[in-house]
């Protein structure tokens, strides 16, 4: 860490103006999530922004699809569903999907957007997570997942953009004439990852999250059950909530939370009379 005091050195903002950046590798990830979440947020009055990494071309079982076709229709379709959750702003990166790498370029890319939004809390994928698989022991009947390629990548490059280009002042100094000033986040929330330490009650926003996912047509379809999943998997998240940490919530959202920066508490206007007066 150099000195923070020496003749010309810039100093990091630490004042938020974005309670939250979500960033995610393609359309629908954020809504998967974060939905309830960021619809939570929304509700109280909190600006929240949504990030998506790549063009979402691959997100078809159709070959003779056109890239451009499929990546617009599925940005619509982000749109629409931050609508529905009250997200306020939605930026598209449009990096090759299936393809994401933690190139400098992606990087900056991400340095530029939390240094324009200047989020509290940044959330995204938890880039250590390779496999989700039960036990086949305990649940025989059930298969394994890997992990996106492009989830992981964006996790990795989020960490990598956030400390130390993000708030370094010779990071990416080109960004300083676009107005972009070093920049200090102050809380990471890491999903679908281990260990959850963090729980949001997202009962009052669940409707909210199961509307915005049903947007993403492309994926899903008409698919009445979908709805159904978004509610048991929230559900099970909740009991898992009461077994840890004894909350009691009917449905929830759940992060590996980590704190990066603490504001400094204000003393109160008493005692600092009292030290002048001293």
């Amino acid at each position: 860490m150099a000195d923070r005091n020496a003749p010309g050195a810039l100093q990091v903002e630490k004042t938020p103006d974005y309670e939250a950046m979500v960033i995610g590798a393609h359309p629908d990830d954020n809504d998967f999530g974060a939905g309830g979440t960021s619809a939570l947020w929304a509700k109280q009055g909190k600006k929240i922004v949504w990030v998506i990494m790549t063009d979402g071309a691959e997100g078809s079982e159709v070959p003779s699809l056109i890239d451009t076709d499929l990546m617009l229709t599925r940005e619509q379709e982000q749109r629409m569903a931050c609508e529905v959750l009250g997200v306020q702003a939605v930026e598209f990166l449009r990096f090759q999907d299936g393809h994401l790498t933690n190139t400098e370029e992606a990087r900056k890319a991400v340095v530029r957007l939390i240094r324009k939004y200047r989020p509290r809390v940044v959330i995204t994928h938890d880039p250590t997570q390779f496999i989700f698989a039960p036990d086949p022991n305990e649940k025989p009947d059930e298969t394994a997942y890997i992990n996106h390629t492009d989830h992981r990548a964006t996790g990795n490059i989020v960490l990598d953009a956030i400390f130390p280009p993000v708030g370094n002042p010779r990071s990416y100094r080109e960004l300083l004439a676009e107005g972009l000033l070093p920049y200090q986040v102050h809380e990471l929330y890491l999903y679908h990852g281990e260990p959850a330490n963090t729980y949001v009650d997202v009962t009052e926003a669940i409707d909210l999250k199961t509307k915005g996912l049903m947007c993403h047509v492309t994926q899903f379809g008409p698919e009445p059950k979908m709805v159904d999943r978004i509610r048991e998997w929230a559900a099970e998240t909740a009991k898992e909530a009461k077994e840890k940490q004894s909350l009691d919530m009917q449905y929830a959202e759940s992060f590996r939370r980590i704190k990066l920066y603490v504001p400094k508490k204000e003393e109160p206007e008493t005692n600092k009379e009292a030290q002048v007066e001293a």
